[in-house]
């Protein structure tokens, strides 16, 4: 059985119990649900329920279609999906509905991602880490889109986000150039998620993305919440980082991107 909601805020009314038993995956159907005013074939949300297996489909421009819930019922959502003409190219889910995809629907991975978080002060914060300011603004503008360059993804950042949302950076700068940073988002369930770790190529390799990750780790902590961050599966030096800092996977999952539609 599929059903489509109206709007995003009836499909968290109804399936709010369902999407609380994993909060860390969920977090963004959360976030994307309440962009969801009117539905189309760009932007829409389904419920697919077949005999135990539940499956949650959300997808609102300009941002890839996310799954929640049991890989059984691709199938169904997909065929339903196809046959009546809704949009779909990019896939965030969990690595075993990623496998199911690659396998059945013509997917193939574009970034594995794990979903680690840490609970406990390691090591202790270090000097020289600080918050930028709005002179600021136009360098962190072009470093975040190079890291999202760096990472494949298409989306590009807007300036006035920066100038909202600056106090959640923490920078180190030489000669006062940011030569790395690192953003924490707004508290959600108990947790503060870090993003956006990128350091100037010319300083990699220094130490410097460690410094600014402990430093926002500790000060998530210390304000009472759990520090969580993704990190690329393929990417050994970031996983051995995190790891020594008290980061322990959680979960994994993956962006998927569609081959020859």
């Amino acid at each position: 059985m599929i059903k489509e909601y109206i709007n995003g805020q009836v499909f968290i009314k109804e399936n709010s119990d369902f999407l609380d038993i994993n909060k860390y995956m969920s977090t963004f159907f959360y976030m994307d649900a309440k962009l969801l005013n009117d539905v189309n074939k760009d932007n829409y949300v389904f419920r697919v329920v077949e005999n135990q297996n539940k499956l949650l489909a959300l997808k609102v421009e300009p941002y890839d279609l996310m799954l929640y819930g049991n890989k059984e019922c691709t199938n169904t959502l997909f065929k339903y999906l196809k046959d009546n003409n809704y949009s779909f190219n990019k896939v965030l889910c969990s690595i075993d509905i990623g496998d199911e995809l690659i396998k059945n629907h013509n997917f193939k991975i574009k970034i594995g991602m794990d979903f680690m978080e840490a609970t406990t002060i390691s090591e202790k914060s270090c000097n020289g880490v600080g918050i930028p300011s709005l002179d600021d603004v136009d360098e962190l503008v072009k470093y975040m889109n190079d890291f999202l360059n760096e990472c494949g993804i298409d989306n590009k950042v807007i300036k006035d986000d920066i100038i909202k949302s600056i106090k959640k950076f923490r920078v180190i700068k030489i000669d006062n150039d940011i030569v790395s940073f690192a953003k924490m988002s707004e508290a959600i369930d108990g947790a503060v998620r870090i993003s956006y770790v990128y350091t100037n190529p010319k300083y990699r390799g220094l130490g410097y993305a460690r410094k600014v990750v402990n430093n926002i780790k500790n000060e998530i902590i210390e304000n009472g919440y759990l520090a969580t961050l993704n990190v690329d599966r393929a990417n050994p030096i970031s996983n051995h980082i995190y790891s020594s800092l008290g980061f322990k996977k959680v979960f994994s999952q993956g962006e998927y991107e569609l081959i020859n539609r």
